[in-house]
């Protein structure tokens, strides 16, 4: 039940502090506190949103909460950047510590013996379509983490050894898209247990750098750190969520 409640509340995170948060905003919130504030008001109106199917007090109460802590969260990470630059540690920090919250309130609800159940005409509805509700919601949960939150990640984890790193000039979402399709094709394979086939994928895609790569040592460093944390990334979130 645990796993259930946290994938409930990690999807409204995902969604509110990554898909429904620009560059534009990100890059304003670092500069002026009502950014600050526009993005939680976001943040909770997402969190909002994918509570009501399981409408009820305690849901919205824990959704208060957690939006709360987010504020609470990104105001002290706005005041730090205010007088240091903000880093690849103060995002992991901020994000772990968004996770703790949600891990938190996911262990009060079950503690505390809440049932999650959905509103009995949407379930009726879903059933039509969907037998397993709850694998519904883990693979949900699992791509949406997979796709702009685990880009944004990796480039923040990877930034500093990117050849040319202060160089404001955008790169392009190239490569982003083809991390997000490397790590769907790494789930599905590790989903039918073919561990062996996502040799074949790193492969592939090493093969259409491979004149960069033995050409460019530092290049070829940044290439395998960015390959290897993506992979990692991807085979973490598989069998935290999915198994």
């Amino acid at each position: 039940m645990f796993k259930l409640f946290f994938i409930v509340f990690l999807i409204p995170h995902a969604l509110g502090d990554f898909y429904w948060q620009s560059d534009k905003l990100a890059q304003k919130k670092a500069k002026s506190y009502r950014y600050v504030m526009l993005h939680s008001l976001l943040y909770f109106l997402v969190f909002i949103i994918c509570m009501l199917p399981f409408w009820s007090m305690p849901l919205i109460a824990t959704a208060l909460i957690l939006a709360t802590s987010h504020l609470l969260v990104d105001s002290i990470k706005f005041m730090y950047a205010i007088k240091w630059k903000e880093n690849q540690v103060t995002y992991s920090i901020d994000q772990l510590i968004h996770i703790l919250c949600i891990a938190v309130a996911s262990g009060y609800l079950v503690i505390v013996g809440y049932e999650l159940s959905m509103l009995p005409t949407i379930k009726n509805a879903l059933a039509t379509v969907v037998t397993d509700f709850e694998a519904l919601l883990m693979w949900t949960g699992f791509v949406l983490l997979l796709l702009k939150p685990a880009n944004i990640t990796i480039r923040q984890i990877t930034e500093k050894y990117r050849p040319g790193y202060g160089n404001s000039e955008n790169s392009g979402n190239a490569g982003a898209l083809i991390g997000s399709l490397e790590r769907l094709i790494i789930a599905l394979l590790l989903s039918i247990g073919q561990y062996a086939a996502i040799g074949l994928v790193l492969t592939a895609k090493s093969v259409a750098r491979y004149n960069k790569i033995s050409e460019d040592k530092q290049f070829a460093e940044y290439y395998l750190l960015g390959t290897l944390t993506s992979t990692l990334y991807a085979v973490i979130a598989f069998f935290v969520i999915l198994r």
